[in-house]
């Protein structure tokens, strides 16, 4: 058979890295007398085909960068629980609609480590949503001005995990601390949810309007929650002072 006529039957049948493969497949098996030369070439497609979804999920994501669990630096703030951030790392807790509630001061990992999780969850599958906490009311903002707000929420409830960075930086008026409650409250069926933030829990009702709004929202943020509080050294300042010099700054 006309190795182009094999070559469009594969592009017809949309096995476009088969199509592509197909002539070094045929060299390197030309002596075969079995099908191993097609499982090989299929091997190919189907690994092609993982890894353009996997690019995919990254870019829908909006991940910042890719960073895994192994590049950081667990022993630079032994305080840090690592044994609960290994057990998050299984991904349980996004088939179960969980919370990972990642706190603490400013430069300890908590983006490292939620964004790893991020990573983590799209190379598995998982469709992810990445943002920060003023990111995601722009969306909302410019959805509402635009009259897309159900195509963005729909976009927001198909991503199996959520991760919002930094949660707390920004105040909300009311129209988008109702729409932020709303999503987190549909939430809870659909996704799971990593969210960091450098303030304290005591702190989190300052960015609402109200305190009915303010207490309905932390309460469902705290629904099957798992809290990692970190502590420690800034990873920030690590190699740039001095041990001394990094003490005598934290302190000040």
């Amino acid at each position: 058979m006309n190795i182009e006529t094999v070559k469009t039957q594969l592009r017809s049948l949309r096995l476009s890295a088969a199509a592509r493969e197909l002539e070094q497949v045929l060299l390197q098996h030309r002596k075969a007398a079995n099908l191993d030369w097609l499982s090989d070439l299929l091997a190919r497609e189907l690994d092609a085909r993982k890894q353009n979804a996997l690019k995919l999920r990254f870019k829908q994501a909006g991940f910042p960068e890719s960073v895994t669990l192994e590049t950081f630096d667990f022993g630079f703030n032994p305080a840090i629980d690592e044994h609960i951030i290994r057990e998050l790392a299984t991904l349980k807790f996004i088939d179960e609609h969980g919370i990972a509630l990642l706190l603490g001061q400013p430069g300890v990992g908590k983006t490292h480590v939620a964004l790893a999780l991020g990573v983590a969850a799209a190379h598995r599958g998982y469709r992810v949503y990445f943002a920060t906490h003023k990111k995601l009311i722009e969306q909302i903002t410019c959805s509402r001005h635009e009259g897309t707000l159900d195509q963005f929420f729909k976009r927001l409830l198909s991503c199996e995990l959520w991760v919002i960075d930094d949660w707390a930086a920004v105040s909300m008026n009311r129209e988008i601390a109702e729409e932020v409650f709303d999503l987190i409250d549909r939430r809870k069926y659909s996704s799971g949810l990593v969210l960091t933030s450098n303030r304290a829990v005591e702190e989190w009702g300052e960015i609402f309007p109200n305190s009915v709004l303010a207490n309905a929202t932390i309460d469902r943020l705290f629904e099957q929650a798992h809290a990692v509080v970190f502590q420690g050294k800034s990873y920030r300042l690590k190699g740039r002072l001095t041990t001394r010099e990094l003490d005598t700054t934290l302190r000040n």
